[in-house]
């Protein structure tokens, strides 16, 4: 069996999601949810056997950095510039494979 670099690198992203969500302040609404969801979201990914692009593998990690620093408020993810790259990174994340056959 190989184990690829995007299924180390998605499954350790979607371990910390999990984890943080435990470690996470009771007191955040709706966030350590939200990142068991991302975790979950990352598994999926991570056991896709087909090969995944750069661009979903990067998306995934920055999303579930974002998702692991805005629990314990290192980041204030209400500011512009962090929404806007969640949103950039949501997209490239759930939708890359369409957006490729599109330019293609």
């Amino acid at each position: 069996m190989i184990v690829r670099t995007q299924t180390f690198a998605l499954g350790l992203a979607a371990t910390l999601c999990f984890v943080d969500s435990f470690c996470a302040p009771k007191g955040n609404d709706p966030g350590p949810a939200l990142t068991a969801v991302m975790g979950i979201l990352l598994v999926r990914r991570a056991a896709i056997v087909k090969e995944q692009s750069p661009v979903v593998i990067f998306a995934g990690i920055a999303l579930a950095g974002v998702a692991i620093a805005g629990n314990h408020a290192f980041v204030n993810v209400n500011k512009p510039i962090w929404i806007a790259l969640v949103l950039i990174a949501g997209v490239a994340f759930a939708l890359w494979e369409r957006i490729e056959a599109i330019w293609r």
